[in-house]
């Protein structure tokens, strides 16, 4: 299969790869042989064509329903022109974020990300690519990189990515959204999917 690297976000001691399969137009998420995230020192950067073979993970719990386990991988080469490229072959949400992710992505008012509810989890995809019809401003919320979309509310998403940091993502923008394994900061407190932003497009 021809894979494009799409995306390259930082986890403990390892990288989060997100791919688009080209041959088979779908989102993937590149793990190792073992089931891990790609090590620190992975070959995987964004913007490069593979020749890849892989087998789909067993056992998914969606919506994380793209993990795929790389077997081997061969270089092609580096795309030039990545947005052009996904805004002519992936589907791509579009106006404010209430538009993304199936509506289902719940946005707190005190800034807070928003996040995908385990009473939601049927939704099919934790990876998707949007639009946004406003610039998203860049800010710095609890000691880490958020951008801000304002519409009838402040809505929040954290970055993880590996691209070099920007003021402001300006409107119409291919933004790559991922939503983090479902996590919770306390024990007694119930686990959701974060939404975040993994990287963007400038033409």
């Amino acid at each position: 299969m021809k894979v494009l690297i799409v995306a390259k976000t930082h986890m403990k001691n390892a990288f989060c790869v997100g791919a688009y399969d080209i041959t088979n137009k779908s989102n993937i998420r590149l793990l190792t042989s073992s089931e891990d995230n790609q090590p620190t020192n992975t070959k995987f950067n964004v913007g490069q064509l593979w020749e890849m073979e892989y087998i789909k993970r067993e056992n998914i719990i969606p919506p994380h329903v793209e993990d795929v386990l790389v077997r081997s991988a061969s270089f092609i080469e580096q795309m030039k022109d990545i947005s052009n490229f996904l805004l002519n072959n992936v589907p791509i949400w579009r106006g404010s974020p209430s538009e993304i992710f199936d509506k289902e992505i719940t946005f707190p008012i005190n800034w807070k990300s928003g996040f995908l509810e385990r009473k939601d989890s049927s939704l099919s995809q934790s990876v998707g690519f949007w639009q946004a019809d406003q610039n998203l401003e860049l800010t710095i919320l609890e000691d880490k990189k958020h951008f801000l979309y304002f519409g009838e509310q402040a809505f929040s998403f954290s970055y993880v990515g590996v691209m070099d940091k920007v003021e402001a993502i300006p409107k119409n923008t291919i933004i790559r959204l991922s939503l983090a394994r479902w996590w919770s900061p306390r024990p007694e407190m119930p686990k959701h999917c974060y939404c975040q932003i993994s990287g963007w497009y400038m033409s």
